[in-house]
């Protein structure tokens, strides 16, 4: 499924596990809810996808398109975000504990009570001190 064109899909119940969608087109995806652990999504093309509420633990998002996404109250616990282009994604109640978010873009994505907590953040582009004053950080978060 590498590179497959599943954009607008409606995705919700559908077994993804094990799949490889390394560079699929999923723009305006519905994958609310869904359980995406351990998946490579890397390079994928998931722009104004509804990943609200998504289990995507330990998920390799590395240079994902997840600009405009739903991602409100999803669990990236463990996630590869590194070079992800997060501009304007919505992350309100999300779980980015320990995500490696290096050189990711976090430009106007809301991270209203996001946990950051362990989060690798020391190379990300467009977080302001507004955004991190909303999210919650710990000892151990990496910060620019």
């Amino acid at each position: 499924m590498a590179g497959s064109d599943l954009s607008g899909q409606d995705l919700r119940g559908e077994n993804l596990r094990g799949k490889v969608l390394r560079e699929a087109d999923m723009s305006g995806c519905n994958l609310s809810g869904q359980s995406l652990n351990d998946l490579d999504l890397s390079g994928a093309d998931l722009s104004g996808a509804d990943l609200s509420a998504a289990v995507l633990t330990r998920v390799d998002l590395s240079n994902a398109n997840l600009s405009g996404a739903d991602l409100s109250e999803a669990d990236l616990g463990g996630a590869d975000l590194t070079g992800a282009d997060l501009t304007g994604a919505n992350l309100r109640d999300a779980s980015l504990a320990r995500a490696d978010l290096r050189d990711a873009n976090l430009a106007e994505a809301d991270l209203a009570m996001t946990d950051l907590g362990g989060a690798d953040l020391s190379a990300v582009e467009g977080l302001t001190d507004d955004q991190l004053a909303e999210a919650s950080v710990d000892s151990n978060t990496l910060l620019p």
